[in-house]
């Protein structure tokens, strides 16, 4: 069975990422064709529902998707945001402040919590820079409640070989050519998405290796299955 997840290229992203927080959002908005925030606004209605819940935003990056959760919703009681650089917590600090948030350095294959402590995780564009993705999905699984909800919205792999072409050429060509178009040479280092994405798992079998850890799975595929918003019940 392949193993799944970026492996020895997670430092080359890690490297980048670093160099692209002042214009991450930014760029996100230019190579998601302006869809990025609808997205996540969809995400956030599909798996923030009830009072009071303790959620982890699992790979949080500059604070984006906790920024669009504490905007969209009264529902949470405290939001922990997780990321393995520093630099990227700082700046989701500096965005959202200390009201309900709390901020965490890890990875996603070792979550330093209690088992069923949170009622919701989030992992938005994020999870598919895992350096193993099988971990990750336990981690995710473990440290949620029974009955607590995982979303996961990221890039897709769809099933159909065309399509995956299709979307490959994409990442390959088009969105580094826009991020260059917008921030210059340094838009390039976008190039790196198509390697991320040829690692993944097609839609259909990530939601194989999701269902042996979940009661319910909903996945929907958006943008010709290049996108996913996958929502998992423990």
């Amino acid at each position: 069975m392949p193993s799944y997840g970026l492996g020895p290229l997670w430092s080359r992203v890690e490297d980048a990422l670093k160099g692209l927080i002042p214009v991450y959002d930014k760029v996100n908005r230019v190579i998601s064709l302006g869809q990025d925030l609808k997205l996540r606004r969809l995400a956030v209605a599909k798996a923030i529902k009830g009072r009071d819940l303790i959620v982890l935003d699992a790979g949080c990056g500059p604070g984006t998707m906790s920024k669009t959760i504490l905007d969209s919703t009264d529902c949470v009681k405290q939001i922990v945001l997780l990321d393995p650089l520093i630099e990227m917590l700082k700046e989701s600090k500096h965005r959202l402040g200390e009201d309900r948030c709390a901020f965490v350095r890890a990875v996603f294959e070792y979550l330093p919590f209690r088992s069923g402590v949170f009622d919701v995780s989030v992992s938005t564009f994020a999870l598919r820079d895992a350096f193993d993705l099988t971990a990750a999905l336990i981690e995710l699984s473990r440290v949620v409640k029974c009955g607590g909800v995982v979303l996961i919205l990221d890039l897709g792999k769809p099933d159909s070989k065309l399509l995956q072409a299709v979307i490959g050429a994409y990442w390959r060509i088009l969105a580094p050519f826009l991020a260059s178009a917008y921030i210059g040479k340094g838009g390039l280092i976008y190039r790196l998405l198509y390697h991320t994405y040829l690692k993944l798992p097609t839609n259909a079998h990530l939601k194989k290796m999701v269902e042996r850890l979940f009661t319910h799975i909903e996945l929907e595929e958006k943008i010709m299955g290049g996108v996913i918003i996958l929502l998992a019940v423990k």
